[in-house]
């Protein structure tokens, strides 16, 4: 069962990321235009105030550095000194926003784009960003509105992706981008948010408006449930020790009652899977 943690509100919680290195679990407030890191140690969350929202973030070689994708453009993050260093603008049509995103297995950044109004229009793509290079590129993948669901295989040989309105996740290989098919249909009320990969290459993904963290085999066959106490569940992450411990963050925006659970941090010890460490950004750094 999950157990709430305190002082993690967030009005769109999203992109936990845990770094090995310094034993901190990162994640982000979209909305909130801020970046966090918990100490599991102390309980103590650190915050940095950014001047845009951040879709999502990478790790890169040093450990005070994050890749940042935020609304207009992507670019390096220095943690102590809050310098960012712009790499390129946001791609694709005007008024879009970068959302989730991931490393492969290669250690390039793909990243995904939606619209930035409250229409939320069929205007958001898939992208990628090269490592070697530094130059994106966009993915010959469907237009999407909402999306989600950026994971790679162990093996690197499938990309995991999701257009949330649509309730399902999609696979295709990779980097190929060949063999476009459906990994699996949500069976509930929610809509698939963003996933990770465990140890046994099982997807793991937080459901909106579900309450629920759903684990699926490689065939897409439902394994496992974890009821949430939120009813905005938005992405899982593996983390601590053996990376033994599953945690999610949530949100509260768009809720008439929002309880105390709804956008915050929550974790369950004691899962059926260990985790991985997280893939980290191979670029160089400035």
């Amino acid at each position: 069962m999950f157990k709430t943690l305190t002082d993690t509100a967030s009005l769109l919680g999203e992109c936990p990321v845990w770094c090995e290195r310094i034993e901190r679990l990162f994640w982000t407030d979209i909305l909130g235009c801020e970046l966090r890191a918990l100490d599991p140690t102390s309980g103590k969350v650190q915050r940095w105030s950014l001047p845009e929202s951040l879709g999502s973030f990478a790790l890169t070689a040093d450990e005070d550095v994050l890749l940042m994708g935020l609304a207009s453009c992507v670019g390096y993050y220095q943690l102590s000194t809050g310098r960012f260093s712009r790499i390129s603008a946001t791609p694709g049509v005007p008024g879009t926003r970068i959302n989730d995103g991931r490393c492969d297995r290669m250690g390039n950044f793909v990243f995904s784009t939606m619209d930035a109004t409250e229409h939320v229009q069929t205007i958001g793509r898939f992208h990628r960003l090269n490592a070697a290079t530094l130059e994106t590129e966009t993915l010959d993948l469907p237009a999407v509105a909402i999306p989600n669901s950026i994971c790679f295989s162990l093996d690197g040989s499938t990309l995991y992706y999701a257009d949330s309105l649509q309730g399902c996740i999609s696979c295709c290989d990779y980097p190929s981008l060949e063999n476009q098919r459906m990994f699996t249909t949500v069976d509930s009320q929610g809509a698939p948010d963003s996933s990770c990969i465990d140890a046994q290459d099982f997807l793991w993904n937080a459901e909106w408006g579900g309450s629920r963290v759903v684990r699926y085999a490689p065939d897409g066959k439902v394994d496992r449930v974890i009821d949430s106490p939120c009813i905005q569940t938005t992405c899982p992450v593996f983390a601590g020790p053996g990376y033994a411990t599953l945690y999610s963050t949530s949100a509260s925006i768009g809720l008439d009652k929002p309880k105390n659970s709804d956008g915050a941090l929550i974790k369950a010890e004691a899962i059926v899977a260990e985790g991985l460490p997280e893939e980290r950004f191979s670029g160089r750094l400035n």
